[in-house]
């Protein structure tokens, strides 16, 4: 007996994210391409060569959500829930080719440091992307909130970086501008483009864990199942023992199997009502779960 999904997030208010995402890495491409044509400094290399990943990252994911839009077919009974988690770690692949050409660009300015010079107009067009960024880390980790996706989930930590990412720019090349001549001032570039690199190697982490769990269908986190337990504990009248339960992940989706068995004197009616309780309670704290439980009975007493 299976309930629908019940989906938190509408897969067009994703798409609507995912375009304005696109739009904006777009646009950050330009805005580093006339840094790095405009001056010396190796953060906007670094700039160009992340926005252009976070690009072809928000194209795939947008691809992946509107595949979704078609739900389940006859031969995808479970959805495209796994497309959504591929496509994270997708995202993830990228921004780690990313991180090693960003890491050898680095090395190659800490042996051959240069003066900084030049950048102005850049630092002004990073402004707009910096608060565009922003925005959409604050929105779409609020929408990771509401419900596990691997795509929100890695669509902020990508608006994360991107957000820190220009604000470091804004500073090391503002400041260079500001004093230029002091010889100090070439060490901002370079500090700046290693301080990215970490940011953008702990966020490939958090992507590449929290993604490669649900490939591997992982069971849901401690919080989950003690929200499952809950459940059957309120609901202990309807039933007479629980013979265990299995959860996974799909993307966004989660599925959970309850095996029940129930007094054989019991209505199938009621045996429904208490399934629509459990789906109730559990929707509460997982708006996309799919709840399926297998009934047994308990053998007629002499």
């Amino acid at each position: 007996m299976m309930s629908g999904f019940s989906a938190a997030v509408s897969n067009k208010i994703k798409i609507r994210l995912l375009a304005i995402t696109l739009g904006m890495e777009l646009y950050t491409v330009c805005a580093s391409t006339v840094g790095i044509m405009t001056s010396n400094s190796v953060v906007f290399v670094a700039n160009f060569v992340i926005a252009l990943t976070g690009a072809l990252a928000s194209g795939l994911s947008l691809y992946t959500v509107r595949h979704m839009t078609h739900g389940a077919d006859l031969r995808n009974t479970y959805g495209f829930g796994r497309l959504e988690t591929i496509s994270s770690i997708v995202v993830g692949a990228t921004m780690l080719l990313a991180a090693i050409f960003i890491g050898y660009e680095t090395l190659m300015k800490i042996r051959h440091p240069v003066e900084q010079h030049g950048g102005l107009i850049a630092v002004l067009l990073t402004s707009v992307s910096c608060a565009l960024s922003i925005w959409l880390w604050i929105r779409n980790l609020r929408l990771s909130k509401t419900e596990h996706s691997p795509i929100f989930g890695a669509m902020w930590r990508m608006a994360r970086m991107g957000a820190l990412e220009d604000l470091l720019i804004i500073l090391a090349v503002g400041i260079s501008l500001l004093f230029h001549g002091a010889p100090w001032t070439r060490f901002l570039d370079i500090g700046a483009t290693f301080i990215l690199l970490l940011i953008l190697i702990k966020s490939i982490h958090e992507v590449f864990s929290g993604s490669i769990g649900d490939l591997l269908d992982r069971s849901l986190d401690e919080y989950n199942l003690i929200m499952i337990l809950r459940e059957l504990a309120v609901t202990f009248d309807g039933y007479e023992q629980i013979h265990g339960f299995r959860t996974r992940r799909s993307g966004s989706h989660i599925f959970i199997e309850l095996f029940l068995e129930f007094d054989c004197q019991r209505l199938v009616s009621e045996v429904y009502a208490l399934i629509d309780r459990l789906e109730a309670g559990l929707k509460i704290s997982m708006p996309n779960a799919q709840l399926m439980v297998v009934p047994s009975r308990s053998p007629v007493a002499d």
